[in-house]
């Protein structure tokens, strides 16, 4: 029976890594910059999605004109109750979006910052076109038709106007509400069908350094939602997807067209790893609206798009949504999400008693039974068949199920994977604080680092008394193991301590509690069986 305990751990550990390893997002390589001028490198990126957008375009073959060098001058404020927008006079842009309701960091206090560093776009979203096989772009200087805005009760709209660096006339109109993530777009260029415009929205980088959730481009066509974790070439959508955007891990950016804004869209990336959805305007204008906001449910909701399933926990959905529903029910009540853990973790622990009780049951049978199996195992040590089928006796006779102890671990693995997920990507759990210094549940612990070396050590409580746990419930619970063995599951608590270092500590929290739990039923039934 401990030969398939040992074997159910180990499977743990292997499912553990093979999670990270590929089930977690990957942090793309990070290509190394060339050395050329900010607009080559953009002239460049036009130049290889063009005709792939759109097949009746020509390439560009020569560099842009020399006014896309322009550099911006002014920036222009949009303000709502929810986020501030700053807007760049070169291209009339967004350059920064600002959410007042999270921050940057649990210990800084300025607003989350959605558009991340997309040099060399600097703003988005970004217009283009080829005419006669050059690029021509909006990277010249716009007037907006007020220098700031200030929602609070009503919508307000600041319209920038310019040209493209042909001289063809463009505007940017934008249109803000005082209680809603979303900013109504138009862009009017001056166009025909022969030179049809391109715009580009491009919001976070290519780099992801937080390897627990997803992060990058995303396409839903009405039916099927779909994270694109690579891009390896440029991926066509038809333009009858309902919205398409860009994951940040716990916000995101998403671009909903218009009906009669429906054009073709393709998912690709720059030189330097920047994820971009690049639209190809069949007329010479596109409205949609612009959502930069939290990975919220109610918030995503009032889209009307259904676009609530940007909030996707992979295989595990099924098991981890009704987990998040769980703990934002009882968080009304508590008002702190790692109370809510714990309540979670106990009701977790009810409910698969029975299935505890008859492992236990069952392993303490097995113990009993084992100087019979061994004498079997002498007796029959050359005929194998021979053994099954008196050990099969035996475990009939005696009402032994050899699997039950194993039982139990096998059902909580969805469940542990599922809690994983959800407490590494649920926006509820960003920046929550449990108690003292633990105060965001969905990173990894940190009461204080050592710096030796040029390395940094983490100092962890929570993996340390977990360890702890898992030594004493290992002690107390009923094992057939020979000393070798035993030897060898007294480095399961290291392991799994090693294991639990870099994860979330709300997840920390919920296997200590649960191994605290454990330790109690096992005392109990020890006592019980006895």
């Amino acid at each position: 029976m401990e030969k398939r305990t040992m074997i159910a751990l180990l499977i743990t550990i292997v499912l553990l890594f093979f999670f990270q390893m590929y089930f977690a997002p990957k942090q793309p390589v990070q290509e190394t910059p060339q050395a050329k001028s900010e607009q080559q490198v953009q002239t460049k990126t036009d130049e290889q999605a063009q005709t792939k957008t759109t097949g009746s375009l020509p390439q560009a073959t020569t560099e842009t004109p020399k006014p896309a060098e322009a550099k911006a001058t002014q920036r222009f404020l949009a303000e709502t109750p929810l986020f501030k927008v700053t807007f760049s006079d070169l291209g009339g842009g967004i350059e920064s979006v600002k959410l007042a309701q999270y921050k940057e960091t649990v210990k800084e206090g300025q607003g989350k910052e959605l558009i991340e560093d997309i040099k060399p776009y600097g703003y988005t979203p970004r217009v283009f076109k080829t005419t006669n096989g050059a690029t021509i772009d909006d990277r010249t200087i716009f007037k907006p038709d007020k220098t700031s805005v200030n929602v609070k009760d009503k919508t307000e709209t600041i319209i920038f106007s310019g040209t493209l660096t042909d001289g063809k006339r463009i505007r940017k109109i934008y249109t803000f509400y005082p209680d809603k993530y979303t900013i109504d777009l138009k862009v009017e260029v001056e166009a025909t069908d022969a030179d049809k415009a391109m715009v580009d929205f491009v919001v976070i980088s290519g780099t992801n350094p937080n390897s627990y959730v997803f992060k990058g481009p995303f396409t839903f066509n009405g039916k099927k939602f779909e994270q694109i974790e690579k891009i390896e070439k440029d991926i066509q959508v038809d333009k009858g997807y309902t919205y398409a955007g860009l994951d940040e891990g716990f916000f995101a950016f998403i671009w909903v067209p218009a009906e009669d804004s429906r054009f073709p869209l393709t998912v690709h990336k720059a030189d330097n790893n920047l994820p971009v959805l690049r639209m190809a305007m069949d007329k010479g204008m596109a409205t949609g609206r612009l959502f930069f906001g939290p990975k919220q449910t109610e918030a995503l909701e009032s889209l009307d798009i259904n676009a609530q399933k940007i909030i996707d926990f992979g295989w595990f959905d099924i098991i981890a949504k009704p987990l998040i529903w769980a703990l934002n029910m009882m968080n009304k009540v508590t008002h702190n999400y790692g109370i809510d853990i714990i309540i979670l973790t106990i009701l977790i622990k009810i409910i698969f008693y029975p299935l505890t009780v008859k492992s236990s049951t069952s392993m303490k049978k097995m113990q009993k039974l084992q100087p019979i199996i061994v004498k079997l195992k002498e007796k029959y040590k050359d005929d194998k068949a021979k053994l099954n089928q008196e050990m099969m006796g035996i475990y009939k006779r005696e009402g032994v199920n050899p699997m039950g102890g194993c039982l139990p671990m096998v059902i909580q693995i969805p469940v542990f994977f599922a809690l994983y997920k959800a407490l590494s990507g649920a926006i509820e759990l960003r920046h929550a604080h449990f108690l003292w210094w633990m105060n965001d549940l969905s990173a990894p612990e940190d009461l204080f680092t050592f710096h030796v070396a040029g390395y940094a050590l983490p100092i962890r409580i929570l993996p340390l008394i977990m360890g702890v746990t898992q030594v004493i419930q290992q002690k107390m619970t009923p094992t057939t193991a020979d000393p070798m063995q035993e030897k060898i599951m007294l480095l399961m608590p290291i392991v799994f301590t090693f294991l639990f270092w870099s994860f979330p500590s709300g997840l920390v929290l919920y296997w200590l509690i649960n191994n605290v739990i454990s330790i109690a039923q096992q005392y109990y039934i020890n006592k019980k069986v006895t």
